[in-house]
């Protein structure tokens, strides 16, 4: 557990208002998830992390999450389903983590910030090295995790399934954008990982659809189409 810990300090760029004890309680909770995946035989992971950021003393998931999705293990914040139904598929289809976030219109520039506390940092594919990161606090001044630096004017693919029902058929948003910028947080205020895409398309940013969409490196919307004919999936395309 500690050797995982150091490993992550080692490889950060740098180091800001976090401790290496929060990296350690980070590994932890790592842990935790990987012995209970292992105990159920389960292949993938969510929990209600939110429920957890009052004044509780259990750690936050961040770090756990950013490196069960390096690893290839689907890991979801705020027992959202849907959001473990994209993993899945970003993962199994395309070898490759993605980015599970809150999605901020910005006008300004026709551009969708998403923002999130926890984030894979092997963005190019499971085999790869990461992307340069911080080791940070979580925006709720807690915790540690790791903020990586998304690569300016690479292709990016947005997937998010909608899980149906009896009644309506289960759906996948999609589009396909590039890499603006990344935001520093602080002092912008949002979540600490925080990276701007302008979609294809030119669609107004104020009704971008979906929630907690994942965002993940290349442009793999024919792709996904083709997925989403093959399984019956009705596509949405953004």
């Amino acid at each position: 557990m500690f050797a995982l810990a150091d490993d992550l300090l080692r490889r950060a760029r740098r180091r800001a208002g976090a401790t290496r004890q929060d990296v350690i309680n980070g590994i932890k909770s790592y842990v935790v998830a990987r012995t209970l995946l292992e105990r159920e035989e389960a292949d993938a992971v969510t929990m209600d992390c939110l429920g957890a950021l009052g004044r509780l003393k259990v750690s936050l998931p961040c770090i756990a999450w950013s490196k069960m999705n390096d690893d290839g293990i689907p890991a979801a914040c705020e027992a959202d389903l849907g959001a473990v139904a994209t993993h899945c598929v970003t993962q199994y289809l395309f070898d490759r983590p993605g980015f599970q976030q809150d999605p901020v219109a910005d006008t300004a520039r026709e551009a969708v910030i998403g923002a999130h506390c926890s984030c894979p940092t092997r963005l190019g594919g499971f085999g790869g090295p990461s992307e340069p990161y911080d080791i940070i606090p979580h925006h709720g001044a807690r915790d540690a995790t790791a903020r990586p630096l998304w690569r300016v004017g690479q292709r990016v693919t947005m997937a998010d399934v909608l899980l149906g029902s009896a009644k309506a058929p289960t759906q996948m948003v999609m589009a396909a954008g590039e890499v603006l910028d990344n935001l520093s947080v602080p002092p912008a205020g949002c979540c600490v990982v925080s990276v701007r895409i302008r979609f294809d398309g030119g669609k107004d940013v104020l009704t971008f659809p979906g929630f907690h969409q994942i965002f993940f490196y290349g442009d793999f919307k024919k792709e996904l189409l083709q997925f989403c004919h093959l399984f019956r999936i009705e596509p949405v395309l953004a």
